[in-house]
């Protein structure tokens, strides 16, 4: 217990003051301050005029105290002095009331101020060293021989019970002032860490900066595409905003030059978002006061970042100001009006037209109607009213109807970025790469083939190339918790197996193994022991019983390139494959191609029906869906078979807000009713997170309504209420545009 309370007391013994909460609680004090030398100052007129000198000369220390811990607090800002002249003033002052009975006794109530106030305003130790002597002095008085001294001006009850109230009060005050302390301890070393990782940020950003001096106009845009990527939901913001910004500076007449640098200074605007943690840029929660100011400072960092660093002339200005106001009410320096650059004011239009017009894996973009009315209603206030009109204009006369339609999906592929700025955005973008894969404990495809390929020139050994059979069977027959489940019992045997190895796994059900330094023999010892403990361990897992696995091997030396070897345990696991899966198959630099072909026809079927054997419509990725339809298509037209494509939308209603949670909910509802209502011949896909594609064979438009029809009944069914309401287009191979037809009523 003492131990406890020695900590206690040294844990308070540290300042909570500091920064910002330092000011505040200065200009606390001088307000205080002020109060009681105002206080101070009725009380001796007060005084003065009743003719009580006692009372007199105590209200003018009250005057002074409050002079000069006013004068330290304010004037000075020397919260030391300024808090020690409260605490000795409660000390003398009240003790002085208390002997004497001042004001017929009432003058003593004062101290049951000194507690919470020198806890709050000056510091909880000495809220806490002046009330324990204020306890103890007040039964030393009162429950002493000394209480015959204090009769004259209290009654007995009251030298009886206000020692304990006091006492209680005390204790208290204490608990919870030492609480509220530590409280405030661990807010400023959050605060601290906080800002020690934006300081971090910075630094790599302004390492950055240097960089970005030498890069060319042509980059500029692989750099803005670099930002974007820091957040999932912006991609190609910083492009749209660039083009929306070039049509407004055209249409005020712009000169040719001052259009190019606004272009690229627009697509940099938020090159300060670089230096904000990504657990704060990307956090789904609510954000604190301290963690929105953290996102506002991506203005004042972008600006310092590209300040007399790059050839474009407003670039600095843009990324400071884009977050300005017209009425002088944004952020970072309030500018009002005018006061505004040109470039930043347009910037700003674009920005916040972008962000409402642009797509959210929860949400729909705003409707235009509201877009229109944010845009008119922010005339004066947020907006330049001119460049809004001139905006609006130009929206009217559909000038931004490509760059709204066109994909968020940036080709990063077609821009030459040198390779000086290819490094800075590859810097920024592994930041924050996880190396392992959450699922299985093993590296993921990047780092572990890096992994493997360093350690191949180093050292040669056995390749593995590994394949989970029949994954997709399981998760068709099970769900996808037993996929779950049989991946991770992959990367536990793997890891049992292969200590001294590397295994990474490769995406869906693909692994890779090397073992450094081993023998043909050794290799095959160790696979067929793999494979022995999948088959034996898979029996106490619930729902992967069909799940095999197939291992392609080659023996590799350090002179060949990790491309070649890869390629080489691919054939040889293609050679598995071939002969019904559930083994493994070295790979031979000298085998005969014949002999390779020579399959057992018997086992390869039967692996076929193991591994395609499930009821309902075909469930395909979405590439093998786009062969399957081109293939359906071809049939059609030779054969003049038809079929309908339809896409399957969900979208958030009206007013609805929802969540990724629900739309997954939703989602899995959605397939689960086009699963029960479509026939074997007909295929499936998920196209993207919101849509579903599928192939209805024999179909007309009329077969396409009533199949909906049933698909959206059972959708509602199985959800019940939802905040998300099914649509579908459909689409003939002679068509020429799609049909869009709305979602039956939810009854």
């Amino acid at each position: 217990m003492f131990k406890k309370i020695r900590e206690d007391w040294e844990m308070l013994n540290r300042p909570i003051y500091t920064g910002e909460r330092l000011r505040e609680n200065l200009h606390a004090l001088t307000v205080v301050s002020i109060f009681t030398a105002m206080l101070g100052l009725v009380l001796m007129i007060v005084d003065l005029v009743t003719g009580d000198k006692a009372m007199f000369a105590t209200a003018f220390l009250t005057f002074l105290g409050g002079v000069g811990c006013g004068y330290f607090a304010g004037v000075q800002k020397n919260r030391e002095r300024a808090a020690l002249i409260p605490t000795l003033f409660c000390i003398f002052a009240f003790t002085f009331y208390t002997i004497n009975g001042l004001g017929e006794g009432s003058a003593m109530l004062w101290s049951l101020m000194a507690p919470i106030g020198l806890c709050y305003f000056v510091s909880v130790r000495n809220g806490i060293f002046v009330s324990l002597y204020y306890t103890v002095f007040f039964f030393v008085i009162f429950y002493t021989p000394l209480r015959e001294h204090m009769r004259p001006y209290y009654t007995d009850a009251f030298l009886t019970r206000f020692p304990i109230l006091y006492a209680s009060m005390t204790a208290f005050v204490v608990i919870s002032m030492t609480q509220y302390h530590r409280g405030i301890l661990l807010e400023n070393e959050y605060a601290e860490k906080l800002s020690e990782e934006v300081a971090r940020q910075t630094e790599v950003a302004e390492t950055r900066a240097k960089k970005i001096e030498q890069m060319s106009f042509q980059t500029i845009q692989t750099l803005a595409s670099a930002i974007d990527a820091k957040d999932p939901y912006t991609k190609g913001h910083s492009t749209r905003v660039s083009q929306y910004s070039v049509l407004i500076a055209k249409a005020l007449n712009w000169d040719a030059e001052r259009v190019n640098d606004l272009r690229y200074a627009a697509m940099l605007h938020d090159i300060g978002k670089i230096g904000v943690p990504d657990s704060i840029l990307n956090n789904p929660k609510r954000l604190t006061d301290m963690e929105y100011n953290i996102i506002k400072s991506h203005t004042v960092m972008g600006g310092d970042i590209l300040k007399d660093r790059i050839m474009i002339k407003s670039a600095e200005d843009v990324a400071r100001s884009h977050h300005e106001r017209y009425d002088g009410r944004g952020y970072p320096r309030g500018l009002k009006g005018e006061e505004i650059s040109e470039e930043a004011r347009i910037a700003a239009i674009a920005d916040a037209f972008d962000a409402m017009s642009s797509n959210r894996v929860y949400r729909n973009a705003c409707d235009y109607d509201h877009i229109r009315d944010e845009l008119i209603n922010g005339k004066g206030r947020q907006f330049d009213p001119h460049f809004t009109d001139v905006f609006i204009g130009l929206w009217d006369r559909g000038m931004l109807d490509d760059i709204l339609q066109q994909s968020t999906t940036d080709d990063d592929g077609s821009i030459e970025a040198s390779g000086l700025l290819r490094e800075v955005m590859d810097t920024i973008l592994s930041q924050n790469v996880e190396e392992t894969d959450i699922l299985t404990g093993l590296m993921n495809r990047g780092a572990g083939e890096a992994a493997i390929a360093h350690r191949m020139r180093e050292q040669g050994g056995a390749f593995a190339f590994l394949d989970l059979d029949n994954l997709k069977v399981v998760n068709d027959i099970n769900g996808h918790d037993a996929g779950d489940r049989a991946l991770h019992l992959m990367g536990e045997i793997l890891r049992a197996h292969v200590a001294d190895g590397l295994c990474c796994r490769m995406g869906g059900d693909e692994f890779l193994l090397f073992m450094p330094g081993v023998s043909a023999e050794e290799a095959e010892n160790r696979i067929q022991a793999i494979i022995d403990a999948f088959e034996r361990e898979k029996a106490g897992v619930d729902g992967v019983a069909a799940a095999t696995l197939s291992v392609g091997v080659v023996m590799c030396n350090p002179s060949e390139p990790y491309a070649q070897v890869y390629h080489e345990a691919d054939k040889a696991l293609y050679h598995v494959k071939q002969n019904g899966k559930n083994g493994y198959s070295f790979y031979s630099h000298n085998s005969d191609p014949a002999a390779i072909d020579q399959v057992d026809l018997e086992k390869l079927i039967n692996g076929i029906s193991d591994s395609g054997g499930y009821e309902g419509a075909m469930d395909v990725e979405y590439r093998q869906f786009s062969r399957l339809y081109e293939y359906v298509n071809h049939l059609s037209q030779r054969f003049c078979h038809p079929f309908m494509l339809v896409m399957i939308t969900l979208r958030a209603n009206a007013g609805e807000q929802p969540g990724p949670d629900e739309l997954d909910s939703a989602m899995y509802y959605m397939e689960q009713s086009i699963r029960q209502t479509i026939r074997n011949v007909d295929v499936l896909t998920r196209y993207n997170q919101q849509c579903f594609l599928v192939i209805l064979i024999g179909a007309d438009s009329e077969g396409v309504k009533i199949a909906m029809d049933r698909i959206f009944r059972g959708y509602y069914k199985m959800i019940g209420s939802s905040a998300f309401s099914p649509s579908y287009s459909e689409y003939h191979g002679d068509d020429s545009a799609p049909a869009h037809s709305p979602a039956p009523p939810a009854g």
